[in-house]
């Protein structure tokens, strides 16, 4: 994969550059958020590892920009920050993964490679499930020629189980991935949307419960 590769510490991006080089990807290292939005424009990586804390441009708003200008590149973001609060920021604002400093690397390749693996090669924007569509740069949803309007809760919702179908995530994941506030989760909650999302698509089936775990999209609809 072509991995756009964010990290201050000039030691620390050598050796996941060199980790990432020995499991066979390609990756590219800059050293501040506003060199790291540069190069991002200049060509499509698959993945950007990003680091939180950076001169100038911060993390977060390196993120922010590139979902603004429907950049589709998975993000696995690097933080010190522990708190569930800084975690919850980075997802909500369109990371796919996170891993804690000081970390493993290996850890690192597994993770990188487990993004790899969830989606395919070339960035996404529209994702289908049966004929249920949702276009990422639009923000539509449609069932079949009927264009279905969701309040940014259940778009969020909709996004995270089409991305990746037959996954089941716990109502606790849904909570982290979708609402801001993960000192308040209310699993509930999910309930709630997740019924709101069948009556507005119209097959309940679609998206499925799975008992005293959560909830998945029916991956055997997807085309």
């Amino acid at each position: 994969m072509r991995i756009l590769v964010v990290e201050d510490d000039v030691q620390l991006a050598r050796q996941i550059a060199s980790a990432l080089t020995e499991a066979a990807h390609d990756p590219t290292v800059v050293h501040d958020g506003e060199r790291a939005l540069d190069k991002a424009k200049q060509k499509p990586f698959d993945l950007i590892v990003l680091d939180v804390i950076l001169p100038g441009i911060d993390g977060f708003d390196v993120l922010r920009h590139l979902r603004s200008e429907h950049m589709a590149s998975r993000v696995l973001m690097l933080t010190a920050r522990a708190e569930v609060k800084d975690r919850v920021t980075g997802l909500q604002l369109g990371a796919d993964d996170y891993l804690p400093k000081p970390f493993a690397m290996r850890e690192l390749v597994a993770r990188v490679t487990a993004l790899g693996r969830r989606y395919p090669e070339e960035p996404v924007l529209n994702f289908r499930v049966g004929d249920l569509t949702l276009d990422l740069a639009t923000h539509d949803v449609h069932r079949g020629a009927k264009r279905i309007e969701l309040s940014p809760r259940e778009l969020m919702l909709l996004k995270v189980l089409m991305r990746e179908p037959a996954r089941v995530f716990t109502r606790t994941e849904l909570c982290e991935r979708v609402w801001e506030h993960p000192h308040e989760y209310d699993t509930k909650l999910v309930e709630v949307f997740i019924g709101r999302l069948r009556k507005k698509i119209g097959d309940p089936s679609l998206i499925r419960t799975v008992r005293h775990v959560g909830y998945t999209i029916d991956a055997a609809q997807r085309h």
